[in-house]
């Protein structure tokens, strides 16, 4: 490729914030030196070229640090190229005008379909203050491509890669059909509630796997569900300012009792207990299947220690 060939399309240019996820340095056919640069949202991933010099890249830009980019799709003799007219870190104000999970990193979800459902999800909460909420726990570079990547447990419900974010995603839906079901009256702003409760109820796993899925440190030492309030420590801060009862509730629903538990203050609301069931039903549904994925669905199924049965139902005309 020589980049002196490209030709700028005047009509298709490019812009965004994006996070950076991969890096190289290359040379064309004429020893001109350029950055292969890979970008990602939660939309697209996008492989742009930078041409050293020509542009003033920031120093030290690392691996999944945002970036607000500019440019110009352009042909060559081969194929289409974009290539950058302006690189800058952004402001705060570009990043909190961006729609809500705008900088989930596409190309590091194994499953993309389930990303859809999330994002499609979160913006569809009218509550402003829950939306932001999910930004602040999810949206941050240091558990992000954990909870996008690792599984839901290691060797039994959810244990795939990305399992992690499927679980959460059908437990938080899983929470609202329980609430339409038995109390159809709840007002609009319990019913998110209960959706953000379930969507966040394991994300002290991401600091129990690490973007490989293989357990941590902190696996051997702690309780994942003892790590779910730091996880979302930055958006409680939050939470506190503007819809101090939420916070509450969120607390209290990830910290209260279940049944057969030492410790935690009995549940005090029907969504405690909403969130607890469909996180049970979420990962006895996948374990189920795992116990016949090899066999008929009939008779006995077993998935380490646990024993399924499935009874033989014959249709009658």
């Amino acid at each position: 490729m020589k980049l002196n060939d490209l030709r700028p399309l005047m009509q298709e240019t490019f812009k965004g914030t994006y996070r950076l996820t991969g890096r190289v340095a290359c040379f064309d056919d004429e020893g001109i030196p350029y950055l292969k640069l890979r970008l990602s949202s939660c939309a697209s991933d996008i492989v742009v070229l930078a041409v050293i010099g020509s542009i003033l890249i920031p120093e030290h830009l690392g691996h999944m640090d945002l970036v607000v980019v500019k440019g110009q799709v352009c042909v060559g003799a081969e194929e289409s190229e974009i290539l950058l007219t302006d690189i800058r870190r952004p402001l705060q104000a570009d990043v909190a005008g961006l729609p809500a999970l705008q900088t989930l990193p596409r190309t590091f979800c194994p499953k993309p379909e389930a990303l859809d459902q999330l994002v499609a999800a979160v913006r569809s909460l009218r509550s402003a203050p829950l939306q932001m909420f999910i930004k602040r726990v999810l949206e941050r570079r240091d558990r992000l491509e954990v909870f996008l990547k690792a599984p839901a447990s290691r060797n039994y419900h959810h244990s795939e890669p990305g399992g992690l974010l499927a679980h959460s995603l059908e437990v938080a839906k899983n929470v609202l059909v329980m609430t339409e079901a038995n109390e159809p009256e709840m007002p609009w702003e319990l019913q998110e509630l209960g959706f953000v409760a379930g969507l966040l109820h394991d994300i002290g796993k991401t600091y129990t796997y690490d973007t490989w899925g293989k357990p941590t440190a902190t696996a051997r030492l702690c309780d994942h569900a003892d790590l779910t309030l730091e996880a979302c420590a930055y958006g409680l801060a939050y939470l506190d300012r503007v819809d101090p009862d939420a916070a509450l509730a969120l607390r209290h629903i990830w910290t209260c009792a279940s049944p057969g538990a030492r410790y935690g203050a009995t549940p005090a609301m029907t969504l405690a207990r909403y969130v607890r069931d469909a996180d049970a039903q979420s990962a006895m549904a996948d374990n189920q299947r795992k116990a016949y994925r090899k066999r008929q669905p009939i008779g006995f199924g077993r998935l380490g220690s646990n024993v399924y049965w499935r009874p033989s139902i014959e249709a009658h005309g």
